[in-house]
């Protein structure tokens, strides 16, 4: 006799002409019956949600792209404030002063004005 155990009996049916048992009847309820046009529009859906994934994910990119300029932008115009105060501070003749002043705002509005190219692309 042997020492393992059987993990599981099957019964077994049997039968004075020694046929073989029928299989166990499968359960109808366990097949999934779908239509054409139900199938259609399952991959309708799945094509709409992918194509939303993705663009969720073009758009965080984008944001974060923008946001990550809009702190450099903001970084240098702070930079041109510091620039344009340290130069007031220095002994220049009123027509430097003018001119500095000049193109140091010239500088700012041309940076300020570059952000509206952001919202372009």
């Amino acid at each position: 006799m042997s020492k393992t155990r059987p993990a599981t009996v099957t019964p077994f049916d049997f039968r004075s002409d020694f046929t073989a048992p029928e299989p166990p009847a499968t359960d109808q309820d366990a097949r999934i019956s779908i239509s054409v046009a139900e199938l259609a529009a399952l991959l309708e859906d799945t094509r709409q949600s992918t194509a939303a994934l993705i663009r969720n994910e073009q758009v965080e990119q984008q944001t974060e792209a923008i946001r990550h300029t809009n702190e450099q932008l903001k970084a240098a115009l702070a930079q041109i404030i510091q620039l344009a105060e340290t130069l007031e501070k220095i002994d220049l003749s009123e027509a430097d002063r003018s001119e500095v002043n000049t193109q140091v705002c010239r500088i700012a509005s041309e940076m300020i004005d570059g952000q509206g190219n952001l919202f372009q692309s």
